[in-house]
């Protein structure tokens, strides 16, 4: 009987995961930060560089990615490795990817907030540059 109950105890401890990251794994808010960082540089390239024919969409790309790991102050193999881990962990991979969905609607949204404002300061600023233009003799 003690046999037994050892073998459960020790078969529910070894199913149990825990919440823990593992240090070579880049942490939930950073991998958050990245991955809103890359594809906004998906979207820059999508816009832009894939309407350019002189420019290498492929070649903007791994620039762009390139720099956003130096930012982050992390590499590609850190960035895959973490990757592969949270997505092994579907509890923790949906708290970013919901993260990432609000970041993504904050930021259709701030534009239409903020269009009045904006405008009317770069009038004030055309205004003010104008008056500067016509004082000098």
């Amino acid at each position: 009987m003690r046999f037994f109950l050892f073998i459960i105890i020790t078969l529910n401890f070894a199913c149990i995961k825990g919440n823990k990251i593992p240090k070579d794994v880049i942490p939930q808010n950073q991998m958050r930060k990245i991955m809103w960082d890359l594809m906004r540089a998906d979207a820059y390239v999508t816009d832009f560089v894939m309407k350019d024919s002189t420019r290498n969409q492929k070649e903007e790309s791994t620039k762009l990615y390139e720099r956003i790991f130096d930012i982050h102050a992390t590499t590609l193999e850190t960035f895959k490795k973490s990757l592969v881990f949270y997505q092994s962990r579907p509890d923790l991979f949906k708290a970013i990817s919901d993260s990432l969905r609000v970041d993504e609607q904050r930021s259709q949204q701030y534009p239409a907030e903020k269009k009045s404002q904006i405008i009317d300061t770069t009038l004030r600023k055309m205004r003010f540059n104008k008056k500067l233009i016509e004082k000098k003799p």
